[in-house]
């Protein structure tokens, strides 16, 4: 009996390992100084890292050579240069009235899942690898410059992408923001949407916030939704400030023998007047 027990209880932890994402996953997000500049103006676009969404912003240090690449693209399609200022803060002059899509990744890489926990490297590196995930870790933000929305629609380019229906700019707290979700150009469809403000976390770890469900137990965001048939979707902002929406999808890597899948877990960020 013992020995039955502990076999249930190893398939279960390996279980959990395959199945389920780390609890403590890094996210990427774009923190501009101002996301409705006037024509103009340089705008200073900051860069969080981490595991929260703190009320500043800012939550661990961003290091050199942890991105792959940061780009931004103008109201007229064309790509437009960001200054370095740091790892952690790049600049865009904006010369243009319209939409500026910005867009950043994180170097990727892979983890396997193995009996002992979680391992970096791929299946041909990792021994007793039981999944292994290429992982690809990814932002984007909008500047809507001159009260001009020109360009919003266009796609930057990123393999899993939110493209805004609703101009950032017409926002306020309570107001509906839509959009689709593309996937290597295409709508995808049932990807969980999850969205929350600025110092959300804070809160709820202080017991703090009032969003609760019918059951009176917390909601871990205070939107969450899912894309439709055609990858379309809408979040309801709650209350004006700093939001930020997460999402991610799931794709089989092309050699089985190297790894199992590819993930994209991506963070578009907003401002709501």
């Amino acid at each position: 009996m013992k020995t039955k027990y502990g076999v249930a209880l190893f398939f279960a932890a390996v279980m959990a390992l395959v199945y389920c994402m780390p609890a403590a996953a890094h996210n990427v997000w774009l923190n501009p100084a101002n996301h409705f500049p006037q024509v103009g103006e340089t705008v200073d676009i900051g860069i969080g890292w981490g595991h929260s969404y703190p009320a500043d912003r800012e939550d661990q240090e961003m290091k050199d050579g942890r991105l792959e690449e940061i780009a931004a693209v103008g109201p007229d399609g064309f790509p437009v240069e960001m200054v370095k200022v740091s790892a952690a803060l790049y600049r865009l002059k904006v010369d243009k009235a319209g939409a500026y899509l910005v867009t950043v990744g994180i170097q990727p890489g892979f983890y396997t899942m193995t009996p002992k926990g979680r391992k970096f490297g791929d299946k041909k590196k990792v021994e007793d690898g039981i999944k292994c995930t290429n992982y690809h870790i990814g932002a984007k933000t909008v500047l809507i410059a001159g009260g001009n929305a020109k360009n919003l629609e266009h796609a930057a380019g990123q393999p899993l992408e939110l493209v805004p229906l609703t101009d950032p700019g017409s926002l306020k707290a309570g107001s509906a923001f839509s959009f689709k979700l593309l996937f290597e150009g295409k709508p995808v469809s049932g990807v969980s949407i999850k969205a929350k403000y600025a110092g959300f976390d804070a809160k709820i770890k202080k017991g703090e916030d009032a969003h609760k469900s019918e059951r009176g137990k917390r909601k871990p965001y205070p939107c969450a939704t899912e894309t439709d048939a055609a990858g379309l979707a809408t979040i309801t902002p709650t209350q004006a400030g700093y939001w930020m929406v997460t999402y991610s999808n799931t794709s089989a890597y092309p050699d089985a023998a190297v790894c199992d899948e590819c993930r994209y877990s991506m963070a578009f960020t907003l401002e709501v007047k």
